[in-house]
């Protein structure tokens, strides 16, 4: 009886100090970067941030793109006019998801 609670302390140490490696190194890949998911019919559509036009994939309904954490000026042009102009909000680990005009 000694023995088998002696292994099962020994086992539950084992396993949780590789659960804490896996989290350290899954945290450091990551870094300091968030999404963008835009969500609708991307034919017609030009999407720009900061004034710089991203590529859209036109056989996908749903864009994702990983952005580095800060402010960004998000456009989307339909046959050149302005359809939507927002200040866009990237913060670790967060998406944020635009439904495209």
């Amino acid at each position: 009886m000694k023995y088998w609670l002696i292994s099962s302390v020994l086992l539950l140490v084992l396993l949780s100090a590789c659960s804490v490696d896996k989290y350290n190194q899954t945290s450091v890949i990551k870094g300091d970067y968030g999404m963008l998911r835009l969500v609708g019919d991307p034919i017609g559509r030009e999407v720009s941030l900061d004034g710089n036009v991203i590529p859209l994939d036109t056989k996908k309904k749903t864009n994702i793109f990983e952005l580095k954490t800060g402010t960004y000026a998000l456009e989307i042009r339909v046959n050149g006019s302005v359809q939507l102009a927002q200040k866009l909000f990237i913060t670790i680990g967060q998406t944020n998801e635009i439904k495209m005009p």
